[in-house]
């Protein structure tokens, strides 16, 4: 499986705004999709190159080669026509002579006035003009490379336009959590000489957010100056994502069934090894499914279509089973403890219910915002969880700090604290009475 994952992932982040896809010639069909791009309103430029590989040196022909221009108001009536007919829809078709022993590079411009649009890119091969230039066993390939910039030259598409700043100030915020749920495990430990481990795991979980996304910001900026980004940048946010997901569920899960409330150490953890192997298994093939057939054109997003709602149905999963603890925890405690259950149902169904509901949305939203709404929303809700968590596990006046065995050393040596003050008070009175 993680195999399987890796092998997606780098699949996916070969691809960019610069797409380079090499075909089979005796694989060809009569039409091929290239991509999509959203561009903004004014002038959008872009280029086009086909070269052909494993071909005699001295072969000193031209091949003719198609290539046809959607705009997104035509794209899904192009697509119901059979794939010789899509062309008659095309907004424009042009078809190019290609040399054989070399590579030919066409350069051309997009221009929106009213509002911003998806264009989509395909090749087309209807007469087999191309097949029919070389023979079967032989292994000639056709590549074909796309690089487009959008207006005033940056290599964002629309959906694009953004987020780099929104995931950076995401990333700051963080990073300021991550400072003071640090300072609060260090004051614990120097006043009381306590540790506090779910505040402690809470930490590991926005340690690997952070890199994630800290990560993810300095490939887009290297994405926007170049159309390509960083791959190395690219893998290890996606590992740092899969982490701090699986690190986040199991901070809930393990709540919702009585840590910290029943028992705190994990003298039983052994109960939670099935489940956490198995939310392991779940949130690697989140992350797995959303990069297959990542920049197909019926794709807006990475969780556009079938494997998104295949990856609600796990949240969804994961969401009853947090649901189910938090019940039997529930019916075992007192009025106290079923307040601070309910509040942790709150914060819980925050972080599990958030993808399926932006899925949802993203139904009835234009095409051209759903990867925003997507991305940043799941940014947003996961942050926002880890927010409430924070202010669960460190507010003196939480509930949680009134029920947890963790803190009930807390509240003692507050009693205790209180006791000193009332004995203090007592000697004061009577020496006065004296």
């Amino acid at each position: 499986m993680i195999k399987y994952l890796f092998v997606l992932i780098l699949l996916y982040l070969s691809q960019a705004k610069r797409i380079k896809q090499t075909y089979l010639i005796r694989s060809l069909r009569d039409w091929h999709y290239i991509s999509k791009f959203g561009a903004e309103t004014g002038e959008v430029f872009y280029s086009l190159t086909f070269r052909f590989k494993n071909v005699e040196e001295n072969d000193e022909r031209t091949i003719p080669i198609q290539y046809e221009l959607f705009l997104d108001e035509e794209w899904p009536n192009a697509i119901e026509k059979s794939e010789c007919d899509r062309s008659n829809v095309a907004r424009r078709k042009e078809t190019i002579q290609v040399p054989v022993k070399s590579e030919f590079e066409f350069k051309g411009s997009l221009t929106a006035k009213v509002r911003a649009h998806l264009w989509y890119f395909a090749f087309s091969d209807c007469e087999k003009k191309i097949r029919n230039s070389f023979p079967v066993e032989r292994k000639v390939k056709l590549e074909v490379e796309l690089h487009i910039k959008n207006v005033g030259g940056t290599e964002f598409t629309l959906e694009q336009f953004g987020i780099l700043q929104i995931i950076g100030v995401i990333a700051l915020i963080d990073v300021i959590m991550l400072i003071y749920n640090g300072n609060q495990i260090l004051d614990k430990q120097r006043k009381y000489e306590e540790f506090s481990l779910p505040l402690f795991l809470l930490v590991i979980t926005l340690l690997l957010e952070t890199f994630s996304y800290c990560f993810l910001t300095i490939h887009l900026w290297i994405y926007s100056e170049n159309g390509a980004g960083s791959l190395f940048l690219q893998v290890l946010s996606v590992i740092f994502q899969v982490a701090s997901q699986f690190s986040l569920t199991m901070i809930l899960v393990m709540l919702s069934w009585g840590w910290q409330i029943n028992f705190s150490k994990f003298d039983n953890f052994e109960l939670f090894i099935p489940i956490s192997i198995l939310i392991g298994f779940f949130q690697i093939t989140i992350v797995g499914v959303s990069f297959i057939d990542y920049d197909a054109y019926y794709k807006d997003h990475q969780y556009e279509g079938w494997v998104g709602w295949l990856a609600a149905l796990i949240y969804i999963g994961e969401f009853v089973y947090f649901m189910n603890g938090l019940v039997d925890t529930y019916n075992k405690q007192n009025t106290k403890i079923q307040q601070f259950i309910l509040l942790l149902g709150l914060y819980g169904g925050v972080y599990f219910i958030s993808f399926p509901v932006l899925q949802t949305v993203n139904l009835f939203t234009a095409r051209y915002v759903r990867y925003k709404v997507m991305e940043i929303g799941t940014m947003l809700f996961r942050t926002s969880a880890i927010l409430l968590l924070t202010r669960l596990f460190t507010s003196k006046n939480s509930i949680f700090a009134q029920i947890s065995i963790e803190n009930k050393s807390f509240l003692d040596r507050n009693k205790d604290e209180r006791k000193q003050c009332i004995s203090v008070d007592l000697l004061i009175l009577l020496y006065l009475q004296r």
